[in-house]
């Protein structure tokens, strides 16, 4: 594949990964008569798409319930029958999505074929203009079983930052959106799984926090906020912005600071992993804290943890925590 043919799967590529989210697991394998992975440190293995990996994609645990690979071929020879006959069949439980890619339409049978044998999408793209339509479709067909089975999940989104009214124009707010899908109800659309699309709102994380009860925190005690999957979405410590002449501007992947990057336990993840596996109670263990007297020093200090909130729908937790007046 070279030229035009190149640049329009490279498009395809990018645009399929834009598609993903920090809850997403993807790599990239390149093919001709071997196999090469594009990013060889991550050979073997998924890793998570957020900003810094999708980004190390274009220079050179997911949704529990999908599981896709997608083809992006000039053409088949071949149906590979065999292959997916020892690997996916009967129960083909890993979609395959293909895409044609050129006006030539040679191998398509055999590509078409791929993708309706194992509950895919085979889609046809000729030129750059038909790239972002197209890719789309993927989306739809990945959807129909909770369509079907009217799963109304509810998400929240990582944070991002956005300014909360028109008067605060030059106020930037870190922000998250929670979202639901709409599905079409029509009698006689009802079993093709049809997504309408999506609603939701922005939800500024500031009013998020003031359902910590603050009551309890004390002078020395603080509340924080992450996701699923460990990130922080409100800390103390949380610097999303710098000051760029007389400007602020958000700090690159500022939305992807793992909880282990602010809270430095002493020993292993005692509070990070059971925050991120949805465990509720509460625990006391050391931390290192920043102690300015002319010179920085890194002292020990324990304290107390209460995970206080956690909302299964949302995957959202809230942390309280309560450190003595003085390190140790």
């Amino acid at each position: 594949m070279k030229g035009l043919k190149m640049t329009i799967a490279k498009h395809t590529i990018n645009t399929i990964l834009d598609t993903l989210g920090e809850n997403d697991f993807v790599n990239v394998i390149a093919y001709t008569d071997y196999v090469r992975y594009v990013e060889p440190c991550f050979r073997g293995t998924l890793v998570q798409a957020d900003l810094d990996n999708r980004e190390a994609r274009m220079n050179g645990q997911g949704s529990m319930c999908n599981q896709a690979i997608m083809l992006i071929t000039d053409g088949a020879m071949e149906d590979f029958e065999s292959v997916f006959e020892e690997f996916n069949w009967p129960e083909r439980r890993v979609r395959v999505f293909t895409y044609l890619i050129g006006r030539e339409m040679t191998f398509a049978q055999a590509t078409k074929w791929i993708a309706c044998n194992n509950k895919g999408y085979y889609t046809h793209i000729s030129t750059l203009a038909d790239v972002q339509e197209n890719v789309m479709e993927y989306l739809h067909v990945l959807s129909r079983p909770m369509v079907i089975n009217h799963d109304h999940d509810i998400i929240w989104t990582e944070a991002y930052m956005d300014t909360l009214f028109y008067t605060k124009a030059q106020s930037l707010l870190l922000m998250t959106s929670v979202a639901m899908p709409v599905f079409s109800k029509k009698k006689e659309t009802l079993s093709h799984g049809i997504l309408l699309g999506v609603v939701g709102t922005d939800v500024p994380l500031m009013e998020v926090m003031k359902l910590a009860p603050r009551y309890i925190l004390g002078p020395h005690g603080y509340a924080f906020l992450l996701n699923n999957n460990g990130y922080i979405l409100a800390h103390p410590d949380l610097r999303p912005l710098y000051k760029d002449g007389k400007k602020l501007k958000p700090k690159p992947n500022y939305n992807s600071v793992d909880l282990s990057e602010v809270e430095w336990e002493d020993t292993e993840e005692m509070l990070r992993t059971p925050m991120v596996k949805g465990e509720t109670g509460s625990m006391t263990l050391n931390i290192r804290a920043s102690v300015d007297k002319g010179v920085r020093k890194f002292c020990t200090t324990k304290a107390s943890y209460s995970i206080l909130l956690r909302v299964d729908c949302s995957r959202l937790k809230c942390v309280i925590l309560i450190t003595p007046a003085h390190p140790q």
